[in-house]
């Protein structure tokens, strides 16, 4: 009898994992979410019930990129879109019909590592052994030009821990340098991953001796103290309690400090925006958009179509919509896509050597010491894009995915 149930459930399974398909497929270049809802007859409310903040991350599905698309008797079942490498739209058939959610990509870190010795130079040598030009050009960005790359000779030595996202059996995203270094005449030169950004084995920060965004635009609060919120597509909602993107810096300020206009352009809309609150948004050269939100007001006579100067007060940090508290949500736009600001807003030049001090500097010298015994080990050979599946980083204590 057990031996006929136990047949009886391997058959049923059999016949349900049968009947599942799944199928990738690539965005074409001029498919549209609704015309995508469309192929798979799924309701268009799917799209129009969806928040103003959630369209726009239908913005940033690209094209050629690949979703999956899993039926169960011809029907369909899901749809997962990648929005970023955090963060997926996911659109499931419910017995009260379809629903969409974005949730968190799940998947694996792989610990990789690349040895190798100077031979033409370090960009080409790195591109004759992984076939790609992205080392090289992240190499230069972690050490910021600080050290004389040009006077590298042959047999210099250059080692790359990196970590690199995986998600059914593929590697997805661009890798993430967690260690490295560049012997110059056979000086070594150390860089280490801290709170993204990078720094020798004493602390100090590998930067530019000058730092300047030809962009013109500046922070739209002056004197901020405090960046409560940086850019990026993935973030849990503290109001929501589930996974949203922030297109845009949230900068902490007192409750009625002034908000200034990053850079002079025309205001293209002012009044209430959903969760934003009160918004201004202001239209600039070179097709890129600004938006000011949270607003507790707006200064008086303005109104859309007023150009305003850059650094001009065009209202003052409040709390309306939804927010945890009185903050400005600075959001910037580029042919209606959003893109990070701190990209764009205007920085100082950089006068004196960043080191890190107190707990900090602890926890990079806990950082280096877990390094240095790999660094000594991979110096003795020759390896080229080594797989572990170890984590490199485990004493981070990083989150199961």
């Amino acid at each position: 009898m057990k031996k006929r149930l136990i047949i009886l459930i391997i058959l049923f399974l059999s016949i349900s994992i049968q009947s599942l398909e799944a199928k990738e497929y690539r965005w074409e270049k001029k498919l549209t979410f609704l015309g995508l809802l469309k192929r798979y007859h799924i309701p268009q409310k799917i799209y129009y019930n969806m928040d103003r903040e959630d369209k726009e991350l239908i913005q940033e599905i690209k094209s050629n990129q690949t979703y999956r698309v899993i039926k169960k008797h011809g029907r369909v079942k899901s749809i997962t879109i990648p929005i970023s490498d955090e963060l997926m739209l996911k659109i499931k058939r419910t017995k009260k019909g379809f629903v969409a959610d974005f949730v968190p990509i799940s998947y694996k870190l792989i610990e990789k590592t690349i040895s190798i010795r100077k031979k033409y130079g370090f960009k080409k040598d790195l591109h004759n052994a992984t076939g790609s030009w992205y080392y090289g050009k992240e190499l230069e960005a972690v050490y910021s030009k600080a050290i004389p790359f040009h006077k590298m000779r042959k047999g210099d030595r250059i080692i790359i821990f990196y970590t690199q996202k995986y998600k059914n059996n593929k590697a997805y995203s661009s890798p993430q340098i967690e260690a490295c270094l560049i012997e110059v005449r056979g000086k070594p030169f150390y860089g280490f991953l801290f709170k993204d950004k990078y720094y020798d084995s004493t602390g100090k920060q590998y930067h530019r001796t000058f730092i300047y965004n030809k962009s013109g635009f500046i922070r739209p609060i002056r004197n901020i103290k405090r960046i409560s919120s940086g850019f990026t597509q993935r973030r849990y909602h503290p109001i929501l309690h589930r996974y949203r993107a922030h297109l845009g810096i949230d900068y902490a300020a007192r409750y009625g400090t002034p908000i200034i206009a990053s850079s002079s352009g025309r205001i293209v809309y002012r009044g209430w925006k959903g969760g934003y609150g009160r918004v201004i948004q202001i239209k600039h050269k070179n097709g890129v958009k600004t938006l000011y939100a949270h607003m507790s007001r707006f200064r008086k006579h303005l109104h859309v179509g007023s150009y305003v100067k850059q650094g001009k007060v065009i209202g003052y940090v409040g709390t309306s919509g939804r927010s945890t508290g009185p903050h400005l949500h600075f959001g910037l736009y580029k042919n209606g896509r959003a893109i990070n600001p701190a990209r764009y807003v205007k920085r100082r030049k950089v006068r004196k050597q960043i080191k890190l001090r107190g707990s900090n500097y602890k926890r990079l010298r806990k950082l280096v010491k877990h390094y240095r015994p790999q660094f000594a080990e991979t110096k003795r050979k020759i390896i080229i894009k080594k797989e572990s599946s170890r984590c490199l980083n485990c004493f981070k204590n990083l989150p199961k995915r």
